[in-house]
């Protein structure tokens, strides 16, 4: 299975995409910084999906900790919605 990283998948976008590429047997490892949304919408992607993300709570602009996630985890694809209004 790939490994898609997507930052921002908390979001409304982010997390209809979360819901769709976890449903397709994707694992899925999200990123976000919760400042546009709640983590309880992650418990909802679960219901959904009978799956849960892997969920990292932090900021795109941490380099150290984009360093540490990319070697953790063998990353294939990333789909970016971080972003602030």
């Amino acid at each position: 299975m790939k490994n898609i990283l997507v930052t921002g998948g908390i979001g409304y976008i982010g997390s209809h995409t979360v819901t769709s590429l976890l449903q397709q047997q994707y694992n899925v490892i999200v990123l976000d910084n919760l400042h546009n949304c709640k983590e309880n919408v992650l418990q909802k992607i679960s219901l959904i999906t009978e799956r849960k993300p892997l969920f990292f709570k932090g900021d795109i602009r941490d380099k150290s900790l984009l360093k540490k996630i990319f070697c953790d985890y063998s990353i294939d694809s990333v789909i970016h919605f971080a972003g602030l209004k």
